[in-house]
């Protein structure tokens, strides 16, 4: 009684590894795994097959041998490449956000920045030469009102009457727009790497029989994702602020 226990002792660890190659196998072939997984089901089963035919005295000792130093070497290889295949994708959906957030961040500011200069000159700034000067150098006016309004009048009513009055001022558009030590031509490349131009374009549209100034900045997934091999993103995909055929400044990702 005590050898047939430890005789059927000793094909559970084989048969649980012929079951586990062919769940694998199932697994890979209906569930649209890559050849990675195929490969691991198929060894994992072999190497179970091969300990049933040891256990049966049916391999010679060369044959185990070459079972040993051949096909397990090969399953935790082979498991190895199945796991990044999964494990990949995960890490570079990390690594992608973290690179749109940054880039996401340097549109914005371009935005503003944009957005400060047409209400000074009307247009967009046409280069980042022009925009980065207007931010170093150029100021806005702004018009405080002083006093209060009453209730019962408009708000030029009480300026006729003198109850309020406005006041010009000039406030530097690099303290409001650029709140920072760091370097100011940096916003013109695109991170990480910082080693590509965003494409910045500005013109105007006719929209309702009207001209409407219009500006877009793009930033190409290619330099985003720079040094990183385009397996899993668009090459020419792109992350981009404003139109060239609409009056919008929203970015494609808002």
């Amino acid at each position: 009684m005590n050898n047939l226990g430890k005789n059927i002792g000793d094909f559970i660890f084989p048969s649980l590894l012929i079951i586990g190659g062919l769940l694998i196998l199932f697994y890979s072939v209906f569930g649209g795994q890559n050849g990675f997984w195929i490969l691991g089901g198929s060894l994992i089963l072999i190497v179970g097959l091969f300990s049933v035919a040891m256990k049966l005295g049916l391999l010679s000792s060369v044959l185990q041998k070459v079972m040993f130093f051949v096909f397990l070497p090969m399953v935790f290889v082979t498991a190895y490449f199945a796991y990044r295949s999964i494990q990949a994708p995960i890490e570079f959906n990390i690594e992608k956000n973290k690179r749109y957030a940054r880039v996401e961040s340097k549109l914005k500011t371009i935005r503003d920045w944009q957005l400060a200069y047409k209400s000074v000159y009307r247009v967009y700034a046409s280069d980042f030469d022009t925009l980065i000067n207007f931010v170093n150098t150029d100021s806005f006016p702004v018009v405080k009102a002083l006093g209060t309004v009453p209730d019962s009048l408009t708000e030029q009513q009480a300026i006729d009457l003198g109850l309020v009055t406005r006041d010009t001022m000039h406030v530097s558009v690099r303290d409001s727009l650029f709140k920072s030590d760091g370097d100011i031509n940096l916003v013109r490349y695109i991170p990480p790497k910082n080693t590509q131009l965003f494409k910045m374009e500005s013109g105007l549209i006719e929209k309702g029989q009207v001209m409407v100034p219009v500006f877009e900045v793009v930033a190409l997934n290619s330099y985003i994702f720079e040094g990183i091999e385009p397996e899993y993103y668009d090459p020419q995909g792109d992350l981009r602020v404003g139109s060239m055929t609409e009056p919008s400044t929203s970015g494609n990702w808002e």
